[in-house]
């Protein structure tokens, strides 16, 4: 008899169509898939902001509810949206293949005409030559990001799916809308304005662009959910959130880390930033694959350099405990 494998997500078109990815692959393993909707507490608000209801987790928590409960037997999320630490009873078997994990920026039409770009990739020096700008986003590492860059960038808060969002744009008064690169490309939408960020700079926030499966620990098929695991983005994307877990933050911090991995190279890039845009940078390249590094050792010098280069006032600032970071300095 195949096995049923009942998968929560929840409803909007980006979610149901990362559901619907996963489900295909499951169904190349021999599993039988089905899809149940839950609105969560995060889809019910909409006037208040994530950091102000305490962070992605509120995305999360019925799904997990639902798990507990027996209705399902995985939830698929975009791990960006996942708290950095995964609580028990859950584990996650398998990130998959990373997306895209750059941030992109949606012009409309006349504002991208306005500007006259040019470039598919747009760096920090494109957003300080522009002039007055407005910017829509309510990501707080992407707002602080543009608050050290210019002060002719102008911010306005936005939430909703990204078909309300894009809509948002259109019918506003804003130039541009910030979206996640890998959103637009799972969405499919090519026909408007847009161009990538420079990672180098914008560095983006911990697993951008990877999908995980979320289950219990103890479900019997967590062998075979496994199975979808990509070991390279599986291994930099956890990483990633290793190094925001040791910094106490969550999701919702000023932070940002992306570690890419190819041959006998790895780069890892992290970034902690306050409201103001004050920031800490750390740089670390190593000529070995990721899969032959010591994660712990990786995470280590992160956070060594991020401290090197002035963590602990950005920490202060954004109010978040600094951590014991023994003979890291």
């Amino acid at each position: 008899m195949t096995e049923l494998i009942k998968i929560a997500t929840r409803g909007s078109k980006l979610a149901l169509w990362q559901a619907n990815f996963v489900s295909s692959l499951l169904q190349d393993l021999g599993l039988k898939t089905e899809l149940k909707i839950i609105k969560t507490h995060g889809d019910r608000v909409q006037d208040r902001f994530l950091h102000e209801m305490g962070g992605k987790g509120v995305f999360v928590k019925e799904l997990e509810q639902a798990m507990l409960d027996g209705e399902v037997d995985i939830a698929v999320h975009s791990l960006k949206d996942l708290p950095a630490v995964t609580p028990a009873p859950f584990a996650l078997p398998a990130i998959l293949k990373r997306h895209n994990p750059c941030d992109a920026i949606v012009f409309k039409p006349e504002s991208f005409s306005r500007f006259d770009i040019k470039d598919q990739v747009l760096s920090k020096d494109h957003f300080q030559d522009m002039g007055p700008v407005t910017i829509a986003t309510s990501s707080l590492r992407r707002q602080s990001l543009f608050r050290g860059t210019s002060p002719d960038i102008k911010l306005e808060a936005v939430r909703g799916n990204v078909d309300t969002r894009l809509r948002k744009l259109m019918e506003g008064d804003w130039d541009a809308l910030i979206l996640a690169a890998a959103s637009l490309e799972r969405l499919n939408i090519v026909d408007v304005h847009h161009c990538f960020i420079d990672p180098e700079w914008y560095v983006p926030c911990a697993a951008q662009g990877a999908l995980a499966i979320e289950c219990r620990e103890d479900h019997p098929l967590i062998n075979q959910i496994g199975k979808l695991k990509d070991p390279i983005t599986h291994r930099c994307a956890t990483l990633e959130r290793k190094i925001l877990e040791r910094l106490g933050g969550d999701c919702t911090m000023p932070f940002g880390a992306h570690i890419s991995s190819m041959m006998n190279a790895t780069v890892v890039r992290s970034l902690v930033l306050d409201y103001k845009g004050n920031e800490a940078r750390s740089y670390q390249t190593y000529d070995k694959n990721i899969l032959d590094l010591n994660g712990e050792m990786i995470v280590d010098e992160a956070v060594a350099g991020l401290t090197k280069m002035g963590l602990e006032p950005i920490l202060k600032a954004i109010e978040v405990e600094v951590p014991d970071l023994g003979t890291l300095t």
